[in-house]
C-alpha cells in the first residue's frame, strides 16, 4: 500500500516542483510586478491553513481516501485557471485552488504513511520520495518552457491530476479513529504541552527559510539579476532539490542521529549568505545549502513523528501543529516582495539564514529533550487497528 502512497507523494510534489519554477517566471513574463508576484503566492498558504484545519478533522472520522482524490481533483482545477489566467486577481485565484490541493494532500498524507508503516524512518524516507518529485518536477517544467511553452507545463499537470485522482480511487481507505468531529479538543490551546510548541515553533523557522529562498528569492534572482533562461534556472533549483534529497538520505542513514548531523545542518546558513555574493561558485554554494536543508528536512519529520506517536485523531493534531507555519508563510510571503525592493537580496538571504540557524539550536533542544524520554523507534499508532503499544506494535 506505501507503494500508493509513494506514487501519490510524487505526483503531488511533482506538481509542486513545476509550478515553483512556472508560476514566478509567468508571471515577470506577464509584466506582473515583483510585489505583487509576493502577494499572489502569499494566497497559497492562508487557503492552506482554512481548509485543512477543517479537512483533518473530517479525516479522523471519513479516513484518508476521500481527501487524496479531492487534492487530485483540485489540482486538475488549478492548472486549468493558471492556464487561462491574465491579471494578479484570476492568478489569486489560481493560487488558491491550489493551496487547497495542497491542504487536502497534507490533511492526511502523514496519516496515511503512520496508517501503513510503524517505522518512523518512513516519514523520513517518503520526504525524500517528495524531493525526488519536486526535482523532476522543476526539470520538466524548465524544458516544457524552454522548448514548448508555459501553457505546455499547465497540459501535463492536468494529465497528471487526472491521474493522481485514479490511484486515490484504488487506495483502502485507513486513518479514521474517530466517530465524530472533536471540534474542542484540536482547538484547545491551554491543554498543548511545551514539547508541541517547540516542534511547531522548528516546523516554522525551517519552513519559512525555505519558502522564502525556494519559491520566490531564488527565481527572482536568478532571473532578474543574474540573467539566467527559464532552463538554466529549472536545472539550479533541479539540482538543489536532488540536493536536498541526498540530505535527507543521510540523516536516514545515520538514524536522525541529530549530534552527528549537526555540522550537516550548521554547514547550510554560510552558504544561504553566500548564495548572492558566489559568483562562479553559484552551483556549487547552492547544492551545499540544499544538502544541509535536506538533513534539517529529516530530522523535521523525525520531530513530527516523535510527537504525533500516540493516540487518536492524528490528522487534526498534525493540522494544528503546523497551523502556525500556515499564518507565518502567508505573512512572509505577502511582505517578501516589498522587502525584496526595500532592503535588496542580501538582507533576505541573510534573513533566510537566521531562520535556518534558529531551526538548527530549536532542534538541538528538542532531541536532547526526547532522547531524554528514550524515543523509540516504533510509532504507536495503528490508525486502522486503533492505538497499540510499541511492545505489541513489535
Amino acid at each position: 500500500m506505501l507503494r500508493k502512497i509513494g506514487t501519490l507523494n510524487f505526483l503531488n510534489q511533482f506538481a509542486y516542483g513545476a509550478l515553483t519554477v512556472t508560476l514566478p517566471l509567468y508571471l515577470i513574463s506577464r509584466g506582473i510586478d515583483v510585489g505583487e508576484i509576493g502577494l499572489v503566492l502569499s494566497l497559497l498558504p492562508l487557503a492552506f491553513l482554512l481548509v485543512r484545519i477543517v479537512s483533518s478533522v473530517f479525516a479522523d472520522v471519513l479516513g484518508v481516501k476521500k481527501f487524496f482524490i479531492a487534492s487530485n481533483i483540485f489540482s486538475t482545477i488549478t492548472s486549468v485557471v493558471f492556464a487561462v489566467a491574465g491579471t494578479p486577481l484570476q492568478f489569486g485565484i489560481g493560487r488558491i485552488c491550489e493551496g487547497a490541493s495542497s491542504a487536502f494532500f497534507w490533511a492526511v498524507d502523514r496519516t496515511a504513511i503512520m496508517a501503513r508503516s510503524h517505522a518512523r524512518k518512513y516519514l523520513t524516507v517518503m520526504g525524500i520520495v517528495r524531493s525526488f518529485g519536486t526535482a523532476l518536477g522543476l526539470v520538466g517544467a524548465g524544458l516544457l518552457i524552454a522548448y514548448l511553452s508555459f501553457e505546455a507545463v499547465f497540459a501535463l499537470l492536468f494529465v497528471l491530476g487526472i491521474l493522481g485522482v485514479v490511484v486515490a480511487l484504488a487506495l483502502v481507505n485507513r486513518g479514521a479513529t474517530l466517530k465524530k468531529p472533536d471540534w474542542k479538543t484540536m482547538f484547545s490551546i491551554r491543554k498543548r504541552q511545551l514539547d508541541f510548541w517547540h516542534v511547531s515553533a522548528a516546523v516554522v523557522l525551517v519552513n519559512i527559510s525555505f519558502v522564502l529562498l525556494f519559491t520566490f528569492l531564488l527565481p527572482v534572482m536568478m532571473d532578474i539579476d543574474m540573467g539566467m533562461s527559464y532552463l538554466e534556472i529549472a536545472v539550479m533549483l533541479t539540482a538543489f532539490y536532488v540536493s536536498i534529497g541526498m540530505g535527507g538520505l543521510l540523516s536516514v542513514r545515520m538514524k536522525m542521529d541529530e549530534r552527528r548531523l549537526l555540522f550537516f545542518q550548521a554547514m547550510a546558513i554560510p552558504m544561504i549568505i553566500a548564495l548572492p555574493v558566489s559568483g562562479p561558485y553559484f552551483s556549487a554554494v547552492l547544492m551545499l545549502a540544499g544538502f544541509g536543508f535536506g538533513v534539517c528536512f529529516g530530522l523535521n519529520e523525525a520531530m513530527i513523528g516523535y510527537l504525533v506517536e500516540s493516540g487518536r485523531g492524528v490528522s487534526s493534531r498534525i493540522a494544528m501543529l503546523m497551523a502556525p507555519l500556515n499564518i507565518f508563510q502567508f505573512l512572509a510571503l505577502a511582505g517578501a516582495g516589498f522587502a525584496l525592493e526595500a532592503f535588496g537580496n542580501e538582507a533576505m538571504f541573510v534573513f533566510s539564514a537566521i531562520l535556518l540557524g534558529g531551526f538548527v539550536i530549536l532542534g538541538k533542544k528538542i532531541n536532547s529533550d526526547f532522547d531524554g524520554k528514550k524515543k523509540k523507534e516504533i510509532i504507536e499508532y495503528h490508525p486502522h487497528r486503533g492505538p497499540v503499544s510499541a511492545q505489541a506494535a513489535k
